[in-house]
């Protein structure tokens, strides 16, 4: 049996992880308010409903447990995903703020 690789997670990364629980929460705000409605795409995932959402949240939070020790490929590859999406969703809205892009792009040192 092949061993199965392992890779450490960036700090910042963890850090994207937590914030996106955050994110999924004020999106569940902004469907109950009317603001947004079902269904929307994050990070890969299509969204139908409030138990999608739940299990999202509920990835996020098992892959954040995970990353605080090594993970394996498929993890990684998701984790990462996770974050590209968290990432750009931040530069949007530092754009929609009226910050320069130059600015707005620093975002992207997370990754």
């Amino acid at each position: 049996m092949a061993e199965v690789r392992k890779y450490r997670v960036k700090e910042s990364w963890r850090f994207n992880l937590e914030s996106m629980n955050d994110k999924l929460h004020c999106i569940g705000y902004d469907v109950e308010d009317g603001k947004l409605n079902f269904p929307f795409e994050v990070a890969g995932t299509i969204i139908n409903d409030f138990e999608d959402l739940d299990n999202i949240r509920e990835e996020c939070i098992d892959l954040l447990y995970k990353a605080w020790g090594k993970v394996t490929g498929k993890e990684y590859g998701r984790i990462k995903q996770i974050v590209e999406w968290r990432v750009m969703q931040r530069y949007c809205t530092c754009l929609n703020a009226g910050m320069s892009e130059q600015n707005a792009g620093a975002c992207f040192q997370d990754i």
